[in-house]
This record gives C-alpha cells, sequence and structure tokens, in this order.
C-alpha cells in the first residue's frame, strides 16, 4: 500500500515518520528499536521514490500493516493522522450529539436512556448517528471500556497517531485504581470521544467526568507533559483520580493508550 503526496509535503511526512508508533495487544509493550527501524525504512524508501519519480512524488510515513497471511490478524495499520481521512456524516453527527450532552444529567438520545459513566457517554454520542456501541458486549467480559475495547480491536479498528480523526474513541488506562490493589496496574479505565483536532496537536474530547459529568476536556499527545501549558490552561487535562495509587502521570496523555474508530463498526441494520 503507497500514499503518494506532493513532495511539497516531504517534511511534514518526514516529521510524523518520527512519530510513529506500534500498536500491540493488551499490556504487551511495543519494542522502540522495531519502530525506530521501520520509521527509518520509511524515511530511505520515500527518498527513493522522490529520486525515481521526477515528478516528486514519496512515500507516506511510518505505517504498520496487519500480517495479511494470517486468518487471525486484527491489527489495523497506523497513519500518520487521521485527519487525513474524509470526515463522514456519521462522524459530524457523533461530534455535533456528543457535543450536545455536556452538563446534561440524563443521557438520553432517541428514546434511550444511558448510563451516567464513560461509557454511557460515548455510546450516547455515537447513538446520535444511530450506532450502538455495544451491540457485540455480550461476546466479552469485564467492564464496558474493556468489551467496547474488544469490541474494536477484533474489528481491526484500533490504532495509534498523534492527531486523530473527529469521532474516534479514546482508551486511556490508569484513571483510577480500578482492581484496589493499590498498583499501577489498571488497563482500560476510561474511554472519551474526540470532538475537534487541531495541527498543532490541540484534542477536544468528550468524556464523563466522576464530579462534573459531560464534560469536553483537552489532551495534546505532541505535548505530552502534565504541567504543560498555554493561554487556556493546561494543555492535558488531569485526569487519573486523586483517590489514585501515586508514581504515574495524571493527565490525559500520560494515561493515553490508543485510539478506536467506532464509526467503522458493522452495525447491525446499516448498509
Amino acid at each position: 500500500f503507497v500514499t503518494l503526496v506532493y513532495s511539497s509535503q516531504w517534511a511534514h511526512i518526514r516529521e510524523n515518520s518520527r512519530l510513529c508508533t506500534i500498536v500491540m495487544p493488551m499490556s504487551v509493550s511495543p519494542p522502540k528499536a522495531l519502530c525506530k527501524r521501520n520509521c527509518l525504512y520509511a524515511r530511505v524508501h520515500a527518498l527513493v521514490r522522490a529520486v525515481v519519480l521526477p515528478v516528486g512524488l514519496v512515500l507516506s510515513a511510518c505505517v504498520s500493516f496487519p500480517d495479511s497471511t494470517s486468518p487471525d490478524s486484527r491489527s489495523t495499520a497506523l497513519q500518520s493522522s487521521g485527519l487525513a481521512q474524509e470526515i463522514s456524516e456519521e462522524q459530524k453527527l457523533i461530534v455535533e450529539g456528543g457535543a450536545s450532552l455536556v452538563g446534561k444529567e440524563r443521557l438520553e438520545v432517541h428514546g434511550t436512556v444511558y448510563p451516567n459513566d464513560c461509557t454511557g457517554v460515548v455510546r450516547a454520542a455515537y447513538a446520535f448517528a444511530y450506532m450502538d456501541l455495544a451491540f457485540r458486549f455480550g461476546k466479552y467480559e469485564g467492564n464496558g471500556v474493556r468489551r467496547l475495547f474488544s469490541t474494536l480491536f477484533d474489528a481491526g479498528l484500533i490504532y495509534s497517531v498523534t492527531l486523530p480523526a473527529p469521532g474516534d474513541l479514546i482508551f486511556w488506562d490508569n484513571t483510577w485504581d480500578a482492581n484496589s490493589n493499590g498498583l499501577i496496574d489498571d488497563e482500560l479505565t476510561h474511554v472519551g470521544v474526540v470532538i475537534s483536532v487541531e495541527p498543532d496537536g490541540d484534542i477536544r474530547y468528550l468524556h464523563y467526568n466522576y464530579t462534573v459529568g459531560p464534560v469536553i476536556e483537552r489532551m495534546n499527545l505532541l505535548k505530552p507533559g502534565d504541567t504543560e501549558r498555554d493561554e487556556e490552561g493546561l494543555v492535558n487535562s488531569a485526569l487519573r483520580m486523586r483517590s489514585a495509587p501515586k508514581g504515574i502521570g495524571s493527565g490525559s496523555a500520560s494515561l493515553y493508550r490508543v485510539f478506536g474508530q467506532g464509526y467503522r463498526l458493522d452495525f447491525p441494520g446499516r448498509p
């Protein structure tokens, strides 16, 4: 698979190739050497393409492909930016409807009432596009976040980028001590939905804040520090509960795990 772009975008591609990551199942950490090797390959190959094709077309930034030889392969290709996609009408409905949930005490969409928790908020946002994110929850065990992650993982719709697309789901780890053991070992504890993304990395997301309900807050994976600030305040909103064990970052970028394209699921009754 080759994405061709004009040579004037080479500097942007080169920068994004440096930022690429590899998504691994569950708690396995991706080897840094592998990512560096893949990114170096992308840069060299892109340069070769630019020399061979005098029209100045180059290979896109570092991309990881699923193993097509394995029938059980569930990885999804990584992209330098989810913003490269054309925004669908469904994504627009999710974003606009989701934003309307801010401050609501009752999460009701099209006659269905959703739970007042993080999974309930993203389900309600997707309901504006007539998408039921819980339609496969019965296949999986665990909390709503884990079941949602498993649904997307099995569909090959989990991916990691620095600039996601509006409507993407965001998964976080260790936002609270879910198993009450006092350790930092709590995977898939929170979920939200991307509302907007700016080229400078500023991501606005909708989620359920356990003290005030549905809110839109901030994350920036290009500036992941917990204390990074701009004229609006923290660029990464505090996300980890104060009662959770210490020894780990508390901001949205520090606890970020991965994104998921829920709007691309094969929903029952939809074409």
